[in-house]
């Protein structure tokens, strides 16, 4: 899949150390960051200045955020529905 810039990324933790007791109870996926550049098949994000890791990322380790869905994706909101002259 390909990506752009500014998109926002869940980060899979699957090869990072995080200092929590169990890794099967820990987050699968870390919070959302901006991809800064595409390198090739790799991505650079906006990492936090705490965490002391590379910032670039091949793209199966990355997932887009739902709010960035595709436009055919996105529900469009309707009324509500009206049943028997009552709202529903």
């Amino acid at each position: 899949m390909i990506y752009k810039i500014n998109d926002m990324m869940f980060l899979n933790s699957r090869n990072i150390m995080i200092l929590r007791s169990s890794k099967k109870l820990d987050d699968k996926m870390l919070e959302l960051f901006k991809i800064l550049i595409e390198i090739e098949h790799a991505y650079q994000l906006k990492l936090l200045l705490t965490m002391k890791i590379h910032s670039k990322f091949a793209s199966n380790l990355l997932q887009l955020d739902s709010k960035n869905a595709l436009e055919e994706q996105r529900n469009e909101s309707f009324d509500s529905i009206v049943i028997e002259d009552e709202d529903e």
